[in-house]
């Protein structure tokens, strides 16, 4: 009888599946269900703000809390543009003159007086979206402002992420086998998707978090790591979302494992291009941004959505079988099967295991058939 081993999905090329685009906030959508959409158009738009500034108009004016509103020059609720007069304090024997001017456009919020703060909520901005594939409107939710397109993707399963989905610009800065840490990443990776090696590190995460970046994918992250991003579990009911604003995608598992071959050949040919990630799912969709494409969408029907997940199958491993490694000291190495034993053969272990003759671009490894996937 043949040795069986889990086969999982890994890579899916040029399918066509659905993706979601979702408003940042609440806004309004202007596109209905069958209307075909392309890259650059608008399919909704919304005020987004930005966030809020403190400052400690105590300290800058010099004087105790409870004075400083005496020398605010704009009202509670009131607008205010950047470069515009905030606060003034006349010059005085003691301490001179002194004049605090508006960082921003913004709106004075709240002042604090026991504290002597005062926090400028800083303008919201419109945001639009753009539908940024050739596909077919599914289906439109006003509510949660979310749009279903029907589109032809390559679509890459990671064995585990975490975070809400988020979309932008694929950005390699890291090779397959290295070490990603907080120097690779600056304010320059504002919402892009950066991939980026074996391993990235906490302080790389949150640099990336504070820079804005939007996504990383990579092919091991320690689990202690993990569990701080995925509300401090290691395997979570599939309901359970978690977020703390970027999305992670790890492609291999826990430790310094590198990229798998056949993901990382399909993101290269995607760099510099759009990408969606969705963390809690572990998915990456890679669109196709060949108009033609369309024609496929149009004339392929989608099934109804399946709850269950069928990305791991038991199957039997065959001679020429593409498989990848896991569990041994070639963990993530990826080849075809070039023999499968007849006969058992005992392990140091003490276990009797079928052992695999694995193929890979750089040698041959002999391997118990339960320590691969098939891919």
């Amino acid at each position: 009888m043949k040795p069986k081993a889990l086969k999982r999905l890994r890579v899916e090329k040029d399918i066509i599946a659905r993706i979601h685009r979702n408003l940042k906030a609440k806004g309004q959508l202007n596109v209905s269900v069958g209307q075909e959409v392309a890259l650059d158009d608008i399919i909704g738009s919304c005020l987004v703000s930005p966030g809020f500034r403190t400052f400690d108009l105590s300290k800058n004016l010099a004087v105790s809390p409870r004075e400083v509103k005496k020398y605010l020059k704009r009202s509670l609720g009131q607008r205010i543009y950047k470069g515009e007069l905030l606060a003034y304090k006349e010059r005085d024997f003691l301490r001179g003159k002194k004049i605090v001017i508006s960082p921003s456009d913004g709106i004075l919020e709240f002042f604090n007086e026991t504290t002597g703060e005062l926090r400028l909520n800083f303008l919201p901005r419109k945001v639009d979206l753009p539908a940024a594939v050739y596909g077919v409107v599914e289906e439109v939710d006003s509510s949660r402002g979310d749009v279903v397109i029907a589109t032809q993707v390559s679509r890459i399963y990671g064995m585990f992420g975490t975070g809400r989905s988020r979309d932008g610009i694929l950005n390699f800065i890291g090779r397959r086998d290295e070490m990603l840490g907080e120097s690779k990443i600056s304010a320059a990776n504002s919402d892009q998707i950066l991939v980026g090696g074996s391993l990235v590190y906490k302080e790389a995460i949150s640099k990336a978090i504070s820079s804005g970046v939007a996504g990383i994918i990579t092919g091991g992250v320690n689990s202690k790591d993990y569990k701080g991003m995925s509300g401090g579990r290691l395997i979570f009911p599939k309901k359970l979302e978690t977020d703390i604003g970027i999305v992670l995608v790890s492609c291999e598992g826990f430790g310094p494992v590198p990229l798998g071959e056949d993901i990382y050949e399909v993101l290269q040919k995607y760099q510099g291009k759009f990408a969606l990630l969705d963390g809690n799912h572990a998915i990456i969709n890679l669109p196709s941004f060949e108009s033609s494409s369309m024609t496929r969408v149009r004339n392929t029907k989608l099934p109804p959505v399946l709850k269950e997940d069928r990305r791991v199958e038991e199957t039997e491993i065959s001679l020429g079988s593409k498989v990848r490694v896991v569990g041994s000291s070639f963990a993530a190495e990826q080849g075809k099967v070039a023999a499968i034993d007849k006969t058992e053969t005992l392990l140091p272990s003490g276990i009797y295991a079928c052992l695999l003759t694995v193929e890979t671009r750089r040698r041959k490894i002999k391997i118990p058939a339960a320590n691969v996937e098939l891919i």
